[in-house]
């Protein structure tokens, strides 16, 4: 897998970390804690070992920061009408789980880990708000981590996936590369298990059907027209090429091909549906 962070979201993600926050106003209005703006300030704008250090020393602290607990919501819960502060949040939770990867096996042993992200999925039906597409990388994040904890696909994922696959459907239709580059790098992420396909292929209209559009177009094959390519008859050198002339990427197109191929482990499921 590529190990290259999608530019769209890095680009994103770095203009939230440059704005600055009121965090005392935040505080004063009660749209958080004085005790969640002292877990924040801890490990935002540090050092990527003392930020590793301080929430190593408190798993739980920033467990109830992000999650809330059983008598206290997460800070997610609590920013709702603030935008600002969920985008920092959310970028911040990101940071976290790449900066302290035990992170994310902390949070896993909530008892409800997406409960305060997947609500921002459906934040906004545009596809430039920043807080439903943070969120999804931060559940790619999670869900990828939990296939990899529990042996077993619990009903939490199973729960989480299918709204996750909605949300990055949306983006692998639009016209922006860069959102679909992003979808398409977040669906690899989660492929890692049986369960997490066949989930996949259930929604094929809105997952596989515009990934195979994508190539269709890179291969200059409109709705109506034949292409060499699905005929059999061009190579991977003229099919390159092709993909250069219809103005898609060659980093997208790995990415489709990679998640085609992942769903090939479930050839008995999908192989005939896939040829058709």
């Amino acid at each position: 897998m590529s190990l290259d962070p999608p530019t769209y979201l890095s680009s994103v993600q770095n203009n939230i970390r440059a704005r600055p926050i009121p965090w005392e106003g935040a505080v004063r209005t009660g749209t958080i804690t004085d005790q969640d703006l002292k877990k924040i300030k801890a490990v935002d704008k540090v050092r990527k070992e003392q930020r590793r250090q301080t929430v190593e020393a408190d798993f739980e602290a920033y467990k109830s920061l992000l999650l809330g607990g059983d008598s206290e919501r997460s800070v997610l819960e609590s920013a709702s009408k603030r935008a600002d502060v969920i985008q920092y949040i959310l970028v911040l939770t990101g940071d976290l789980l790449n900066d302290v990867p035990d992170l994310a096996s902390t949070l896993l042993d909530h008892q409800d880990p997406y409960k305060p992200f997947l609500p921002l999925l459906t934040h906004s039906t545009n596809l430039d708000d920043p807080i439903p597409l943070l969120t999804s990388s931060v559940l790619a994040t999670l869900i990828s981590s939990a296939q990899t904890k529990f042996p077993k696909s619990t009903p939490k994922t199973e729960e989480a996936l299918p709204k996750l696959y909605k949300y990055l459907s949306g983006l692998t239709k639009s016209q922006d590369s860069g959102l679909q580059d992003l979808a398409v790098q977040e669906y690899s992420a989660v492929l890692r298990t049986k369960k997490s396909r066949e989930l996949f292929w259930k929604q094929r209209k809105d997952t596989v059907a515009p990934l195979l559009e994508i190539l269709r177009t890179a291969a200059g094959a409109g709705k109506d027209t034949e292409s060499t390519l699905w005929s059999g008859a061009m190579s991977i050198r003229s099919a390159t090429e092709a993909g250069i002339g219809g103005a898609i990427g060659l980093q997208l197109l790995y990415h489709i091909l990679l998640v085609i191929w992942q769903l090939s482990f479930e050839g008995a499921l999908i192989g005939k549906g896939l040829q058709e």
